[in-house]
């Protein structure tokens, strides 16, 4: 059965903050956990299969950024670039990225992802798929405090990938890993068969 973000804070006792759209200025001074959703509504799972849809500027800017970029060690198209990506979508899922404050406060880090520029390494590039997308700016932060979150990180990820639908596993390129869409790896060296090269420079 798909995951809810209220299912993670109640399963794993997650001490909630807030929750604030993608692009807002805000000031947590805590280290912590945030999930970011299509939704505002912590108990929301999408009832009906939710598209993807990119959004080519970002790929553009992508593609110009690291111009190296190879899918499988082959130069591509921009269709197979998105028609990849498509390959990692959770169509009955409402997390898209899991992510951690562990350095630096929420505050910090939000910032440094909403500042990160796709194909860039710094200052953000976990989670960089999710700049990709047309709807990033309808989508919510929840934003959850802990002095544990490199622990508690990779316990959300699990439990999100043992969830995952069987009819959604069915439809990924990669269905061992099964993060949500923006994730690329579980811990270091533990990452989605995604066959990208040279992704960020």
């Amino acid at each position: 059965m798909p995951t809810s973000i209220q299912q993670l804070e109640t399963n794993f006792n997650l001490k909630y903050l807030k929750t604030i759209k993608w692009g807002t200025s805000f000031i947590e001074n805590n280290n912590g956990i945030y999930i970011i959703s299509t939704s505002k509504n912590k108990d929301f799972l999408p009832e009906n299969d939710s598209p993807i849809s990119f959004n080519e500027k970002q790929i553009n800017l992508w593609k110009a950024n690291a111009p190296k970029l190879l899918l499988n060690n082959k130069i591509l198209t921009q269709k197979e670039l998105t028609n990849q990506l498509s390959g990692f979508w959770l169509p009955d899922e409402s997390i898209l990225y899991i992510g951690k404050a562990e350095k630096q406060t929420l505050s910090e880090r939000i910032c440094q992802f909403y500042n990160h520029k796709v194909g860039k390494k710094s200052p953000h590039k976990g989670g960089y798929w999710l700049k990709l997308l047309n709807d990033i700016d309808n989508f919510y932060i929840h934003l959850f405090s802990t002095k544990e979150s490199h622990e508690i990180e990779e316990k959300l990820l699990r439990y999100f990938i043992q969830n995952v639908s069987e009819m959604t596993k069915l439809k990924l390129i990669d269905n061992k890993l099964c993060l949500p869409f923006a994730n690329l790896q579980l811990r270091s060296r533990v990452v989605k068969s995604h066959g990208f090269s040279n992704h960020y420079q």
